[in-house]
């Protein structure tokens, strides 16, 4: 006998699987919309946590520039200040000056070889005249005054004969140059 089977067998496998094909395409759709929604939370947990990093940066880069502004500040005044103590070292210097050259120009004169009737100084420029016995006086003069490290320079600028108290002196005028002497040169001639 002859079974005939009118149930779409074929037909019903068809279904099956294309129903389990529509299943675990789904599935995997699910599965993939979850990877990208734990991607995306990633993602944005990472944004969030990369901009309050730069808000932290930004915060402490504002810090620091109020400090390089003071340390700028800072600088500005500290050169402000070494300008001044520098022109109080050279006013200390100049002040000085005068003095040790009044002491050099009254140590190197020799008494009664020769007198001074005059002294000027205008900045660094130095005056001196007088009358001495002769020549040679006036010569070792402007020798011992050429070697003090005060005096540099040291120029005749006139010298005539005069009579005075029944004697034939020599009346001179010098010129030279007075300053402060470089002490690093000392120090260095010390080494």
């Amino acid at each position: 006998m002859i079974h005939i089977n009118l149930l779409p067998i074929r037909e019903i496998k068809r279904r099956n699987n294309a129903k389990k094909q529509i299943a675990l395409a789904g599935v995997c759709l699910l599965c993939f919309f979850a990877i990208l929604a734990l991607l995306a939370f990633y993602q944005a947990g990472t944004v969030t946590s990369l901009q309050k990093s730069l808000a932290d940066i930004q915060a402490e880069k504002q810090q620091y520039a109020k400090i390089l502004n003071e340390i700028k500040r800072i600088e500005q005044d500290k050169k402000v200040l070494m300008t001044r103590i520098e022109i109080i070292k050279k006013l200390k210097e100049s002040s000085s000056l005068t003095v040790h050259v009044m002491d050099e120009v009254a140590n190197l004169t020799p008494p009664r070889r020769m007198w001074l009737k005059g002294l000027s100084q205008t900045g660094n420029q130095l005056r001196l005249s007088g009358m001495a016995l002769d020549n040679q006086t006036v010569a070792k003069y402007m020798d011992d005054l050429g070697n003090s490290s005060y005096v540099q320079n040291v120029n005749l600028a006139s010298a005539s004969m005069e009579k005075y108290a029944d004697r034939n002196l020599k009346l001179f005028s010098i010129s030279c140059i007075v300053m402060v002497p470089d002490t690093n040169k000392d120090d260095k001639k010390i080494k």
